[in-house]
């Protein structure tokens, strides 16, 4: 008998219902799914006319989707995203502004770009902080904390999180195996992987071939997967366990990895106290 899935309560359990449905919805909601993932302020903020027009579907395909995932209506989706963002913080852009204009700085200086990066970190941790849903936490902990072996894995500019949580974990009572290929050993080094481990991947756009093979391996053998990523949409994103969707401050096509590396460390720390329970 097939279980009948709850209305997701949360924005976050939305987002893991859309990607759970979205290879089985028609191409006019898939585009529906696609904007409500990439644009959240916005569906927060506008009209179900706008929404519609910027989507490019009829306003009655958004009603569709809405029911498509368990709602009565648009404005019950509608009022998970603003319940989210519309408390969100406004008020240091405008201080950084201000702080700028009186020290007539030039765009390219160094004291600019210190603004410039340090605005756009504390913005994307505060987006962070409103789009992480407790349960997604536990459930990620719980994982980890259960697992006999946890593989950590992470390519190019996602390897500094990759390290730093093998670094952290190792002060913890948990295995921990980083898999860096050095030498050509990632498959030798994940061949006894199995259901009863976790594999813990960061990944970012463009999509490191080996970390999307690695998930694919993971899911073939029944290994959670827990990964930090800056679109829950990508290829493996239903392979993932837990899907933690981050999005980076970015200057000058420079992306950051503070919140990466917040998230990193609240898991680091977290499983580190299950073990004084």
């Amino acid at each position: 008998m097939e279980v009948e899935e709850q209305v997701p309560v949360d924005l976050d359990t939305l987002r893991e219902l859309i990607v759970k449905r979205y290879d089985s919805l028609s191409h006019r909601l898939q585009q529906v799914a696609d904007f409500v993932m990439a644009q959240p302020m916005l569906v927060a903020v506008e009209t179900m006319a706008t929404i519609a027009e910027q989507a490019n579907v009829p306003l009655s395909t958004l009603s569709r989707f809405a029911n498509t995932m368990g709602y009565a209506g648009y404005s019950s989706m509608q009022a998970l995203f603003r319940d989210q963002y519309l408390n969100r913080p406004r008020d240091y852009k405008e201080r950084v502004k201000k702080a700028r204009a009186s020290e007539q700085v030039s765009q390219d200086s160094p004291t600019a770009i210190f603004h410039d990066f340090g605005q756009a970190n504390i913005e994307a941790i505060e987006e962070l902080q409103m789009s992480v849903s407790p349960q997604k936490l536990e459930r990620a902990v719980a994982l980890l904390n259960d697992a006999d072996t946890i593989y950590i894995q992470g390519m190019r500019r996602a390897y500094p999180v990759a390290f730093y949580l093998c670094y952290a974990l190792m002060k913890s009572d948990n295995n921990v195996v980083l898999l860096d290929d050095h030498g050509g050993m990632l498959r030798p080094m994940t061949r006894r992987m199995s259901n009863k481990d976790v594999l813990l991947t960061i990944t970012y756009s463009p999509y490191a071939p080996e970390t999307s093979e690695l998930i694919d391996a993971a899911y073939a053998k029944g290994v959670p997967v827990v990964a930090i990523t800056d679109n829950q949409m990508m290829d493996q994103g239903n392979k993932m366990e837990v899907c933690f969707e981050v999005k980076e401050g970015d200057v000058m096509g420079f992306r950051s990895l503070s919140s990466s590396m917040y998230l990193a460390q609240t898991l680091a720390v977290s499983l580190m106290c299950q073990d004084i329970k």
